[in-house]
């Protein structure tokens, strides 16, 4: 029997099922380039259950083709930290388009159980410019309902910026077969 490839993605044949076999990539879904087009700095505030998303038009929307995969999240972008300042950017999910109800990805560690301490400064005399590239997994799937993804961030304490200076966000998904 032949294997035929489907415009749609489907795969059928001798072997298609074979095809996405436990740690392949399933699917690649790529933002767009975020710069910040009027030159100002975008200031993170709110909390890890209301950030500050540095820029909806890198969101990503991904939906899985497998109930039991898992997301892989790349992202990077130009972060400063203002003098003393601490909080948290990463990557929040949301089942909805408009990011509301979003829910951070990465996993907290420590004592406090938080991520208020991600990115931190205890210098008071100095800004840290630093261009941030990291990766986490999203291993929540359950269905194969759309996923949307967005970086985003808030300052615990101090000034956390996005967009003065630097890389623009890209951020990046991936549905690996578990």
């Amino acid at each position: 029997m032949t294997i035929t490839f489907h415009p749609d993605g489907r795969v059928e044949g001798s072997g298609a099922s074979n095809f996405g076999s436990s740690g392949n990539i399933i699917q690649t879904v790529v933002g767009t380039n975020g710069y910040r087009t009027d030159r100002s700095a975008l200031s993170l505030t709110g909390s890890v259950t209301n950030p500050t998303f540095l820029d909806s038009n890198c969101n990503v929307a991904i939906t899985p083709q497998r109930s039991n995969s898992k997301i892989l999240l790349t992202w990077s972008c130009q972060i400063r930290l203002n003098p003393s300042s601490f909080g948290h950017v990463g990557v929040w999910y949301s089942p909805n388009s408009n990011m509301s109800s979003p829910t951070v990805v990465e996993k907290s560690h420590g004592p406090n159980n938080n991520l208020n301490e991600s990115y931190r400064t205890v210098q008071n005399d100095h800004y840290m410019f630093h261009s941030w590239s990291r990766m986490c997994w999203d291993e929540t799937i359950t269905n194969t309902n759309i996923r949307y993804y967005g970086v985003a961030g808030w300052a615990a304490a101090g000034t956390i910026v996005y967009g003065d200076n630097g890389l623009a966000l890209q951020l990046m998904a991936q549905e690996i077969a578990a």
